[in-house]
């Protein structure tokens, strides 16, 4: 778990990720971190979207969006060490880590995700 800023923080953070991205891929990627989770066969696929922002199109300007993308590869790596040293896989999210908020959101069924429509809010949102 890495704790970073506000909810309109995180807003500007993924306004930002979208309009660095063009193709449909990336954009279904970004939409499952923002809204659901990633999947474990999705790991890399962010890995390599993160990477890729970060090296190639990050401006002087959107330095500040650097510890996002940190704090994504921290929870990539996490998850992964995770999954080798215990075989069990804990999804990537974003979630809330106010307490008692914080209880519910880690104990929040993979399905209650899943369920979510088009135009649902996400979890951390609410």
């Amino acid at each position: 778990m890495v704790e970073l800023d506000s909810p309109s923080d995180m807003i500007n953070f993924f306004t930002f990720l979208y309009s660095k991205v063009n193709d449909c891929e990336s954009k279904k990627i970004l939409d499952r971190l923002y809204k659901k989770y990633i999947r474990q066969y999705e790991l890399e696929k962010i890995s390599f979207l993160v990477k890729k922002i970060r090296n190639d199109f990050l401006t002087d300007s959107e330095m500040c969006f650097i510890k996002y993308l940190d704090g994504i590869d921290t929870c990539i790596e996490s998850a992964k060490l995770f999954y080798s040293s215990w075989g069990i896989y804990q999804p990537l999210k974003i979630g809330i880590t106010d307490v008692p908020h914080y209880i519910d959101d880690k104990d929040r069924p993979l399905e209650q995700y899943d369920a979510l429509g088009p135009d649902d809010p996400p979890f951390w949102l609410r």
